[in-house]
């Protein structure tokens, strides 16, 4: 899928790609990457620096639905040294102008698909912006439904997934122990494991994931 997707916006002046969820404030990137067609120097440098954190195309892309180009992001975004190292080192790996198209997604809060290229400006036009959208909401389409057959085969351990249905409820680490007879300690062993498998820093978070892909069900 990767490699048919790149061949063919390469034609209109692509040479790299990402499919993600958007990480809050505080998630880590790496484990809501769903296609990784990034340069492989840049995307462990991006990931291991954090950069999601400081990047203003990342940042943007949280409160906006429509796709932009890179060079669209309000300059806000970039006032910062950090934000401009991001666009420097990015453009080193040959991601020098880009596009975005946000998507909404079964599995994640918000998602993206990045495209890059080598080159300083790119510019297409509104019928070749309509065929990036349509390539883009096809192959998020197709991913995400092969990554809820994986899920099927990968669901939370009937534990697991019943303490995270009353944590979803509302109800505290003591008060679940209670209802179950367990101890705290362990219901929060179960919801640090929960944390863990969705890739994700906060229980809530892991609720909303869950209750998406229809793992628990309030």
């Amino acid at each position: 899928m990767l490699a048919d997707l790149t061949q063919n916006v390469r034609k209109l002046g692509f040479e790299h790609l990402i499919f993600s969820g958007i990480p809050l404030p505080g998630d880590a990137l790496e484990p809501l990457v769903e296609l990784n067609g990034w340069p492989q120097g840049w995307f462990e440098r991006y990931v291991g620096g954090n950069y999601a954190e400081i990047d203003g195309v990342c940042r943007y892309s949280r409160e906006t639905e429509r796709p932009f180009f890179w060079n669209e992001v309000p300059e806000p975004y970039y006032r910062t040294a950090q934000a401009s190292r991001v666009v420097n080192e990015a453009a080193d790996f040959g991601l020098r102008s880009g596009y975005i198209v946000p998507a909404y997604s079964r599995r994640h809060w918000h998602a993206l698909m990045s495209f890059a290229s080598p080159e300083k400006t790119l510019a297409l036009s509104k019928r070749e912006r309509i065929a990036v959208n349509l390539m883009a909401m096809v192959t998020i389409s197709s991913v995400e439904a092969l990554r809820s057959e994986e899920d099927r085969d990968r669901l939370l351990s009937p534990r697991e997934r019943e303490v995270l249905l009353w944590a979803a409820m509302g109800k505290t680490a003591d008060e679940i122990g209670d209802i179950l007879t367990i101890s705290t300690a362990t219901v929060r062993k179960h919801l640090q494991n929960v944390r863990e498998a969705y890739g994700v820093s906060s229980t809530l978070a892991a609720v909303a994931l869950a209750l998406q892909r229809r793992h628990i069900m309030l």
